[in-house]
């Protein structure tokens, strides 16, 4: 019961919720029986001011890849440092890149790794490699297969967000076990502030950066889309957060003590690497 615990939170969620008449079946009656990605065609083309934008999402997902491998890594009881650690890592920004330049050519926005599935792990304790193969058929098959996908877009909203509060406040934890691996000094301590008083600040106040360019006066088309895109990459949580801490830690100098553990660690000589 243990592997299938979050199947069925689902199921008796659906129940309670047919009977309490939540429960809508009109998305299985106007779902196709067979569909596919691509039933309509577009042209190719490019939306200058969407660049930057489009250019910070995928360098941020590539970040929250990172992050979201080692919470899987994590909770699977695997190692979260070391060579196949960063084989792993390396094999994860790869897919995810993969995905989000196909993702690009069928018109849809950027996929990023599925957080969740750190919840999911932790729950289920299924953490096989052949059982994620198994989801990503099925994943494909339902995509196809028009009347299954209705079942689930039936799903009522409170059902959908009771599981994915879970989940997220799972991937919650997960991160801040990832945090506890950090050994903290005053730049990591630093880094971390800003980058959180950025997302933060944007989920409290969401307007705080939308009239940051409104005194500049008649501006041309392409500067226009650049205050739209720089707007846009500020207004973002997660953007705004995952750049002000990417350019903290390459621009931030390491401290002297930290510098020289690390150089002593890699001429260890009883270090077998």
């Amino acid at each position: 019961m243990v592997n299938i615990s979050v199947i069925v939170g689902l199921v008796v969620g659906c129940i309670v919720a047919g009977s309490a008449g939540y429960f809508d079946g009109s998305s299985v009656k106007t779902a196709p029986v067979i569909t596919f990605l691509w039933v309509h065609r577009f042209k190719i083309s490019v939306y200058p001011p969407a660049i930057l934008p489009m250019l910070a999402v995928y360098v941020s997902l590539a970040m929250e890849s990172i992050g979201d491998v080692t919470a899987s890594a994590e909770v699977s009881r695997v190692e979260v440092e070391g060579p196949e650690f960063e084989s792993r890592i390396q094999g994860g920004v790869l897919a995810d890149g993969l995905g989000g330049f196909l993702s690009a050519l069928f018109t849809v926005t950027p996929l990023s790794t599925f957080a969740q599935n750190n919840g999911v792990i932790a729950i289920t304790r299924c953490a096989n490699r052949g059982a994620g193969r198994w989801c990503c058929f099925f994943l494909i098959l339902f995509g196809i297969l028009g009347k299954i996908s209705g079942v689930f877009l039936s799903i009522p909203n409170p059902v959908l967000g009771g599981v994915t509060t879970f989940l997220f406040a799972s991937v919650a934890v997960s991160g801040l076990r990832i945090l506890a691996y950090i050994k903290f000094t005053r730049r990591e301590r630093f880094i971390l502030a800003a980058a959180l008083s950025f997302g933060v600040g944007n989920l409290l106040v969401p307007t705080i950066f939308t009239h940051l360019f409104d005194r500049v006066r008649n501006p041309n088309r392409g500067l226009q889309g650049l205050f739209t895109s720089i707007t846009i990459i500020l207004s973002t949580p997660f953007l705004a957060s995952g750049i002000v801490a990417f350019l903290l830690n390459a621009i931030l100098p390491i401290d002297n003590d930290v510098a020289e553990a690390m150089v002593e660690e890699k001429l260890d000589p009883e270090d077998p690497n």
